[in-house]
């Protein structure tokens, strides 16, 4: 690898006996150690979206999944996050409220949160599961005990019913964290593929417009523990805005009437009084108000939703479903590619499950959050027993192009179909990913994005590295069946 031989040669040269005069002391003292981090050279890979999903293809505008999958499918996405029915797994449905949130009475719940305060206690703790500040520094009892007064444990017993007045609504982007804290906690960054960006207290991130429930609030009342329709967590509580029965009926009807997707990597939204409201990421859903207009919530002095419109610019957000065809594909690709890795949406950018999920929802298919539950997502078939040749055969026998998922442990990625690499037929995949790694994990090659990448045995920039067919796991799904079920409690709490 180009990056990790500089590193090797400049390290090699601050050694005794490199010395060819005064200038390579100068050399010396500006040299960089050794690092578990490198760049992986992703410019040998064509990045051009329409070299792979060719504009002049006689499938380009041809369905990859039917009408009748993405309606059903489409039904299932709005059951999620509006949905009333005894079934339907939306936060603003009391039934699935009571007889799943609160299935336990709260204890789960509460017994979740001490198990991610024990998680985030560094006492006693071996070295490689320290966690540190911003600062390198590891964080004190101190400051665990301070987050656990704020988290008010107990709240979640003691409110453990119901309550039509706990219903609301994003009104921003908001980070959800595993406690009440913004403070990151990495594990050593000496530990390859630790450190920044991968904050262990990040879970996920809600987009403006989702429908949530709030099952308790911070003793300082910043934060609000929230039900969405992906997940657990805590969020800021000035995102955050309460729902009446006659705004959840209003919202309601206008996202049946028509449902607005956004297509680009970011949408920034302004009322019609010029206000700026927020910026919506790539599969946000918001209800369309005819040809001109989307509906926006905006959360008023007393913490209340209520409902603005912007103008809509129809760039950036679609009816939904946007019809699954590769042209349509190929233009989230392009809106997408290249954009920074961020780990539990670190930053608002987008991880790698979380990055299928935005393509897909403006498809109206509902992925869950994390990389391992998105096998459920499509009929499944295990491939870890197979050897990393037959795995790639595979695919390239078997995969669905553009609506096959791969599993491999931690990552998932989309196949796009094959290519042809030193007259071989591989298969392609998109993914967003942090890198790539050798199969003693002792270093990192950074992609540190989305990216298209063949799948190959072994990578001639750096053939140490571990071919990302070659993991432990290795698992297909392959999406176009209904979906709707209500998720697993591994989706809801994902650190539990």
């Amino acid at each position: 690898m180009r990056t990790l031989a500089a590193l090797t040669i400049a390290a090699a040269c601050v050694l005794p006996g490199c010395a060819t005069g005064p200038a390579s002391h100068t050399q010396a003292a500006n040299a960089l150690p050794p690092d578990t981090v490198a760049l992986f050279p992703i410019e040998h890979y064509d990045q051009n979206v329409d070299r792979w999903i060719d504009p002049a293809g006689a499938a380009y505008d041809t369905p990859f999944l039917s009408p009748e999958v993405q309606r059903a499918q489409f039904d299932a996405l709005f059951a999620r996050y509006f949905g009333a029915g005894p079934h339907d797994p939306s936060p603003w449905n009391r039934a699935f409220i009571e007889q799943h949130v609160y299935r336990d009475g709260g204890s789960d719940i509460a017994a979740l949160q001490t198990r991610r305060l024990a998680l985030f206690d560094n006492t006693g703790k071996p070295p490689r599961r320290v966690g540190y500040g911003m600062n390198f520094r590891p964080h004190t009892k101190a400051w665990i005990d301070a987050i656990e007064r704020n988290a008010n444990v107990n709240q979640f017993e003691q409110a453990n019913a119901y309550d039509a007045t706990r219903r609301a609504i994003a009104t921003t982007p908001l980070l959800v964290r595993e406690l009440p804290t913004i403070d990151p906690s990495f594990y050593s960054h000496r530990i390859a593929g630790e450190g920044y960006p991968f904050d262990n207290l990040q879970v996920s991130a809600v987009r403006p417009g989702t429908p949530l429930y709030v099952l308790g609030t911070s003793a300082d009342g910043a934060w609000r523990y929230v039900q969405t329709p992906d997940v657990q967590g805590w969020v800021r509580s000035d995102g955050v805005a309460s729902v009446d029965d006659a705004f959840v009926a209003a919202w309601r009807a206008a996202a049946k009437q028509s449902l607005g997707v956004v297509v680009v990597a970011s949408a920034a939204l302004r009322d019609r009084g010029g206000v700026f409201r927020f910026d919506a990421p790539a599969g946000t859903l918001l209800p369309l108000r005819g040809a001109r207009e989307v509906v926006v919530p905006v959360r008023d002095v007393d913490g209340r939703a209520t409902i603005r419109t912007a103008p809509l610019d129809a760039d950036t957000i679609v009816p939904a479903p946007l019809t699954a065809t590769p042209r349509h594909l190929a233009q989230l690709m392009k809106a997408l590619i290249g954009r920074p890795y961020g780990w539990g949406n670190t930053n608002f950018d987008n991880d790698c499950s979380a990055e299928l999920q935005s393509i897909f929802a403006a498809f109206g298919v509902w992925l869950p959050r994390h990389s391992s539950t998105q096998m459920s997502a499509g009929v499944m078939t295990d491939l870890s027993a197979s050897t990393p040749a037959e795995r790639l055969d595979w695919l390239v026998q078997h995969g669905a192009p553009m609506r096959t998922l791969i599993y491999i442990g931690g990552h998932v990625m989309l196949y796009l179909g094959v290519a042809e690499r030193d007259g071989k037929t591989v298969p392609l995949v998109y993914q967003d990913v942090w890198g790539l790694r050798p199969a003693d994990n002792s270093r990192r090659a950074v992609i540190g994005g989305s990216v298209i990448l063949p799948l190959l045995l072994s990578y001639p920039e750096d053939p140490g590295l571990e071919s990302l067919a070659g993991t432990p796991t290795f698992q297909i799904s392959i999406l176009g069946t209904p979906a709707g079920s209500a998720p697993s409690q591994d989706e809801e709490n994902p650190a539990g």
